[in-house]
């Protein structure tokens, strides 16, 4: 883009912020709508999400130079965040289970690598190691994973975890804990500000997209392909309303 469309594109864009604690009437006040059907549809899901969410939204994409944003705007980056919180969803469901049924398979038979004293205990009372398997909290299934991983064959570690940098592992697997925990907690992706760091292409970095990167390298190839592909397809069908710096690509 030259220069000229450049200045022209910052002179049209609004240094205004709303306020998290704006009222009703201030957020709908600066607003663009198409009809009034489109008004009240703003209203019902200012009641059913927050004002604040939506004013966090609206800053995101920004206001024009008339301090004004069109609604739908709005909307649309509110569905497309919340798809790609489903699609995450689903794929970090998939690595959980997959870490799950390996270490049922690899170990069921050689508890002796179980250093869990707790799951060891439960087993000789009568339990299994993938019914104690489905009772760990994501976080503690991660860290036994970790300790196992350590005690590996370098094809058992591939098997697992692919062709993660063993040295880089804990703090991503660290990184995607902490993802789930966002989409668990239905965190606003776009713009939560707490995503730990990874190693992605041998490099630090903490944005969501990286992160996304990571849980990408954590999966089992089986499931690679199908995430990279509803990740970079989830934004077709309003890819022109999206803000360029929202729109989530592997």
């Amino acid at each position: 883009m030259c220069i000229t469309d450049m200045t022209e594109l910052t002179n049209s864009i609004s240094n205004k912020k709303l306020s998290l604690s704006a009222s009703v009437s201030t957020f709908l006040s600066s607003m663009i709508f198409s009809s009034d059907e489109e008004k009240d549809d703003c209203i019902k899901y200012l009641n059913l999400k927050g004002i604040s969410y939506h004013t966090v939204l609206a800053n995101y994409i920004g206001f024009d130079k008339k301090n004004k944003i069109e609604y739908k705007k709005i909307a649309v980056l509110y569905k497309y965040d919340k798809r790609v919180r489903n699609i995450l969803y689903k794929f970090l469901s998939a690595l959980e289970e997959n870490i799950r049924a390996f270490i049922s398979n690899i170990y069921s038979n050689n508890l002796n690598q179980i250093k869990n004293k707790t799951i060891l205990k439960n087993i000789s009372n009568g339990s299994s190691l993938s019914k104690e398997l489905e009772n760990l909290e994501f976080s503690k299934l991660l860290n036994l994973s970790k300790t196992l991983y350590k005690k590996m064959s370098p094809e058992l570690k591939k098997e697992l975890y692919g062709n993660m940098n063993e040295e880089n592992l804990d703090i991503n697997l660290d990184a995607v804990r902490e993802l789930r925990n966002a989409v668990s907690h239905h965190r606003i992706l776009c713009v939560y500000e707490e995503f730990e760091e990874c190693f992605v292409d041998n490099q630090k970095v903490d944005s969501l997209i990286h992160n996304i990167k990571n849980l990408y390298n954590l999966l089992n190839p089986y499931y690679q392909e199908f995430f990279k592909e509803q990740i970079n397809n989830s934004c077709n069908d309003f890819k022109d309303l999206l803000p360029q710096k929202a729109i989530l690509i592997i």
